[in-house]
């Protein structure tokens, strides 16, 4: 269909961001188990491509970390109700995850307040949840106002000639995705560990992130 001439997308590798939490997430869950278990857990609003392509890529970046590593995820089929996402949340820890991602919005509040309860870590996304506490390991942060910024500055520079009727991808190479603040529980080398990895998806080291995970188990 005939892109409208007046408009630039703005699309972003969340699936790079995913990368790097569950890279994170494995690497801790390896050094320090919950209850003799390594297991991730996830939790999506909805089976909508950008919150598919945050989790395929959390499952990807575990599987890189760590052979050992199980992960699963589920959908709350909301992005508002707290309640919800918390349930689906306390079973993965019941069931053995130490770390639940959270890709579902307001709703996925409720996946980090279930970490804190139960002395799990909690991974945020979009912004940077890192202010909620300690619980929150880091977040998947997908920075629009990065991508907002640099589209009103390249239209500025451009004037007349600013490209449009295309969509612009943000990616960990142009500042778009990557993750927010590391909790204090995390030890340095794994801080230094995941940065380096930034760095080669950065330099595409790293590349062909898958945009899908895996069938929902169950």
């Amino acid at each position: 269909k005939g892109k409208p001439k007046n408009v630039r997308g703005l699309l972003f590798k969340e699936q790079e961001a995913g990368y790097l939490v569950g890279y994170l997430a494995a690497r801790q869950i390896v050094a320090k188990p919950f209850n003799g278990q390594t297991k991730l857990g996830a939790v999506g609003g909805q089976k909508i491509p950008p919150v598919d392509r945050f989790i395929a890529g959390y499952y990807a970046g575990a599987k890189k970390a760590s052979a050992k590593v199980t992960v699963t995820h589920a959908y709350s089929q909301d992005f508002v109700d707290q309640a919800k996402c918390k349930e689906h949340a306390l079973s993965q820890i019941a069931d053995g995850a130490g770390a639940v991602f959270q890709v579902a919005g307001q709703c996925g509040l409720g996946v980090l307040s279930a970490a804190k309860e139960k002395g799990v870590f909690g991974i945020g996304v979009d912004a940077d949840q890192g202010y909620l506490g300690a619980h929150v390991m880091t977040s998947a942060t997908k920075k629009v106002d990065v991508a907002v910024y640099k589209s009103i500055e390249a239209a500025k520079r451009s004037g007349a000639n600013f490209r449009t009727g295309f969509n612009a991808i943000f990616t960990v190479a142009n500042g778009g995705v990557g993750y927010g603040k590391i909790s204090a529980r995390i030890a340095p080398a794994l801080k230094t560990a995941v940065e380096n990895i930034r760095k080669q998806i950065a330099s595409g080291k790293i590349k062909g992130i898958p945009q899908a995970p895996p069938p929902v188990a169950g």
